[in-house]
């Protein structure tokens, strides 16, 4: 289904049904017709003739319980979050699908406050759902609703990191959408270096900024590093623990549990980068070292 041409065709109305289901998403798996004909301000037949509409669109998916109701699918809640992009004055013009991976799909797009930017839609499949609510408070949210979390999750991670690691620049965050600034680099797997210890230990620094700044990315590798002349950029958050005491994310771990999960991460994250430049460059380097550097610890 395409992004763009189905935004086009929006109505008025069909907007204020799926305003109204953003909105009570996080009270209900499945939204009831009642309340969203209310916030929209339309009889409930007429709301529920536009679930209808929209469910056979695959921008809603609709449930008959003991009431009628509904919930996004993947691409209305991306469609929704554009929506709110657009009507910020954020976003202008989107582009062409720079990329689409398991957790998430990049457009680029134009700002007229920030110029080219990237716009980078989450989605956490049902999969990843089961894992991540082993550790994270998500109760008994219908599991396309995660991806706000994700994209939010994201968003905190670069705002904390902007300007003390290189990352790109967050300018917003709407629904499970991220609008980022443009980085013209290649990912490092894309890449064969011709000073591939320099760049490992240049790495290295940015994964200890980042630790100093209290954030985990929990998923680096070859494939979320991205170099060029003018230096690396790590990308991709989504995973990242962020260490605070009071961690909304993980409500369900203690502080200290929560450092230990930050550690395990982080070590793994390591082993990922140290495995990667063994293979491909033959670098050795030890992990402990490598771990105790990081965490600024004597090797």
């Amino acid at each position: 289904m395409d992004l763009v041409e189905t935004y086009s065709r929006m109505s008025k109305n069909e907007w204020k049904v799926l305003s109204a289901v953003f909105h009570y998403s996080w009270d209900y798996k499945y939204v009831p017709s009642e309340l969203i004909a209310k916030k929209a301000g339309m009889p409930e037949e007429k709301a529920e003739a536009i679930i209808r509409s929209l469910a056979g669109k695959r921008i809603l998916t609709a449930r008959q319980l003991s009431y009628y109701g509904c919930a996004f699918t993947l691409f209305g809640l991306s469609l929704y979050s554009l929506r709110r992009f657009v009507k910020k004055g954020l976003i202008s013009m989107i582009g062409n699908k720079m990329g689409e991976g398991k957790e998430s799909t990049v457009y680029n797009a134009i700002s007229d406050r920030y110029g080219e930017v990237v716009l980078k839609f989450h989605r956490v499949g049902y999969t990843s759902f089961k894992k991540v609510k082993e550790k994270r408070d998500y109760g008994t949210l219908h599991f396309t609703v995660l991806t706000v979390r994700s994209a939010r999750n994201e968003f905190r991670a670069l705002k904390r990191l902007a300007g003390y690691v290189n990352v790109p620049k967050p300018y917003g965050w709407e629904g499970n959408a991220v609008m980022m600034e443009l980085i013209e680099a290649k990912e490092l797997f894309r890449v064969r270096l011709k000073n591939p210890e320099e760049v490992l230990d240049m790495i290295l620094e940015e994964v200890k900024a980042m630790y100093e700044r209290g954030v985990i990315h929990g998923d680096l590798s070859q494939y979320n590093i991205l170099v060029s002349e003018e230096g690396i950029w790590i990308i991709d958050f989504p995973q990242a623990i962020v260490l605070e005491e009071e961690s909304e994310e993980y409500s369900l771990l203690s502080f200290e549990e929560l450092k230990e999960v930050a550690n395990e991460l982080l070590e793994r994250d390591l082993k990922n980068l140290l495995e990667y430049f063994r293979r491909s460059y033959g670098i050795e380097k030890n992990v402990e070292s490598v771990l105790n550097y990081v965490k600024g610890k004597s090797c």
